[in-house]
């Protein structure tokens, strides 16, 4: 399908002396790190002088993958990600479908002079100079193995690499429950097994690594905060920022708690509504075939896949809670389900 774009990439990336920039959409997850963390040591591989900037920071739960802690964040090291924008011959953007999603970063990067090549699974791509993007792969992990291995050859994919992209592939996908039903996301799948893939290794690190503070906020959230509509099957679990400060929260540690809810029987959505200091922000999973990308996007300043979204707002936490209730309505009624 991308045959053709692949092979001028390949031919853009065979120049001598080339400098690459790679930058995440801002509050990186599975996904951003994953691709960013492959794609960075496919680069070191094959000698082209390469550097991953952030708006923000990456979580720590994700640090384990290869390279990633030596990311430079703009929010500390302005300079240097200013210098590397300009002496920069191509910029990757990963897993992100507009430069609006890279924060404080956007401007800087607005004014870049050189190529940018776009690798990403969501809806409405900005145009770029070479852009891949499909929404019917299940994560821009899995689209970058296409990638990878159209210009390299999947041989250059070693464990490491591996597990970056089935990081990627994982959490995206919530560990293979949702987006994860074209038999192509298996056989990638397959293929990085046989290259070297540790996968009792990634869920380990993913899955199996708790401090007593996540675990203690995850129970208060359940316990304290779960509500379900009375008139709508609608889970949501509001989270205050003095909650967050009480259960030393760090990034990371709500990563998965949005799905919880699912597993409740009559629960077609669940819906987290997070405080931080300067906004508020949402996240949205559903079951089957509900579209839940249209409310973010409808009423949220959000969007994303059918089954997982994501928006903000600027409002105080308690009118987000209410505004989500009061568009509940609407929107299944777009689903002609009612209450």
């Amino acid at each position: 399908m991308y045959e053709e774009i692949i092979e001028k990439i390949k031919e853009r990336l065979a120049v001598k002396n080339l400098n690459v920039v790679i930058i995440p959409h801002i509050s990186p997850d599975g996904d951003a790190a994953g691709s960013c963390s492959a794609l960075w040591q496919v680069l070191d591989k094959v000698g082209i002088n390469a550097q991953l900037m952030t708006c923000d920071y990456i979580p720590d739960y994700l640090k384990w993958l290869k390279r990633i802690p030596d990311a430079i964040s703009f929010q500390n090291r302005q300079k240097e990600c200013k210098q590397w924008l300009r002496k920069a011959d191509v910029l990757f953007m990963l897993d992100h479908n507009t430069i609006a999603r890279e924060g404080d970063l956007e401007p800087f990067v607005r004014e870049f002079k050189g190529e940018t090549i776009m690798i990403d699974h969501h809806p409405d791509p900005d145009e770029v100079t070479y852009r891949i993007s499909d929404t019917s792969v299940s994560s821009t992990c899995e689209l970058l193995y296409n990638v990878i291995s159209g210009i390299w050859g999947k041989e250059i994919i070693d464990t490491d690499i591996a597990n970056a992209i089935y990081a990627g592939i994982s959490t995206d996908t919530g560990g293979l429950s949702h987006n994860s039903s074209h038999p192509e996301t298996y056989r990638v799948i397959a293929d990085l097994l046989a290259l070297g893939l540790d996968k009792d290794y990634v869920h380990e690190q993913l899955y199996q690594r708790n401090t007593l503070s996540r675990l203690r906020l995850t129970g208060n959230c359940l316990l304290n905060k779960l509500t379900i509509d009375e008139h709508f099957p609608v889970a949501v679990i509001p989270i205050t920022l003095q909650e967050l400060d009480v259960y030393n929260y760090k990034d990371g540690d709500l990563e998965g708690l949005v799905n919880i809810p699912l597993s409740i029987e009559e629960i077609l959505v669940s819906v987290q509504i997070t405080e931080r200091k300067d906004k508020v922000k949402l996240s949205f999973r559903s079951k089957g075939n509900i579209p839940v990308n249209l409310w973010a996007k409808e009423y949220f300043n959000g969007g994303g896949h059918l089954n997982a979204a994501g928006g903000q707002m600027p409002l105080p936490l308690n009118d987000v809670v209410q505004k989500v209730r009061e568009t509940s309505e609407w929107f299944f009624k777009q689903l002609k389900i009612e209450s």
